[in-house]
């Protein structure tokens, strides 16, 4: 008994070394490639340095106080605040309605369900071109539909009012399949006997619906929405293919503020303070949302 107690210890102490040599690769791409390059934006935060990085000292918290000083990073906090009042309701709104179309069986579901997560596949950057293409001031098929339509062309690119709520609405779409994939299952999720129970009861569609599906629910929509604004505010393909933070700056949201600092104005160690501002900010946001709606989300 004693010696096949041993062997079966030496035996699990032996399976957990392998465990730990498998793991080992992909905790150092974690450290590599997450954990150094947080380490480095925080010490190239705390200091300065001349245009061709020479020269660095110690600036203790002197880019934080310039970063919070400065009028265009509150323009740009504030543009980003409105990108995400739009995405996060409507790809909310937008996943949950094909949540609903798709999560039970019926013929022709399997089409429907191909077209929503379809979106799902497609890269940020061909996402952007195709739809930089359809809405294009000339040539574009939305504008072609209005012209079709007895109504005039639309600047959705070029104009400082209308840029942001188109790369919203593209950033929506983009998101679309991702957010009704966890929703449908989600719905999967909600025991049909409690549906069923409702409807003997006599309670109609939007009754159940909203009384016992959303309820339900929550769960899946507090963890979607909680990383639709993580995703929201920090959006930069589609800002950088299609507007590049114009016209006007217009779309310059933050985090492409960072983009513009770090490599267009040759300030590495302000766009460092900014990321790291930014980083606290969706923390701040994340434990906000935890605090307001965790506490009325129904688990089962």
């Amino acid at each position: 008994m004693a010696l096949a107690l041993s062997r079966s210890r030496r035996r699990g102490g032996g399976t957990s070394f392998e465990v730990l040599l498998f793991l080992l690769p992909a905790y150092g791409l974690f450290l590599l490639f997450m954990v150094f390059p947080v380490l480095e934006a925080l010490w190239l935060s705390l200091h300065r340095e001349n245009l061709f990085g020479r020269g660095r000292e110690w600036a203790g918290l002197g880019n934080y106080l310039e970063a919070l000083s400065r009028p265009e990073l509150w323009k740009s906090a504030l543009l980003t605040l409105k990108f995400a009042a739009i995405v996060v309701p409507l790809e909310l709104f937008l996943g949950l309605l094909a949540a609903l179309l798709v999560y039970r069986s019926y013929p022709g579901v399997a089409l429907f369900r191909t077209l929503f997560f379809l979106t799902t596949a497609v890269p940020t950057a061909v996402a952007a071109v195709a739809w930089g293409w359809f809405l294009h001031p000339v040539g574009g098929w939305a504008n072609q539909a209005l012209k079709a339509l007895g109504l005039p062309p639309q600047p959705w690119l070029t104009s400082p009012e209308l840029a942001l709520p188109t790369l919203a609405v593209v950033t929506a779409w983009a998101g679309v399949g991702f957010t009704a994939i966890l929703l449908t299952a989600g719905l999967q999720a909600i025991p049909e006997e409690v549906l069923e129970a409702a409807t003997v009861d006599g309670a109609g569609p939007l009754t159940r619906f909203f009384r016992i599906t959303l309820p339900l629910l929550s769960p899946t929509l507090f963890l979607v929405g909680l990383l639709l604004v993580l995703k929201s505010l920090t959006a930069f393909g589609q800002i950088h293919l299609l507007t590049r933070g114009g016209p006007a700056e217009s779309t310059m949201v933050l985090i492409y503020r960072v983009y513009q600092d770090a490599f267009f104005n040759f300030r590495v160690p302000l766009a460092a303070a900014e990321a790291l501002l930014l980083f606290l900010a969706l923390l701040l946001l994340a434990a906000l949302q935890f605090w307001l709606l965790g506490r009325r989300v129904h688990y089962a």
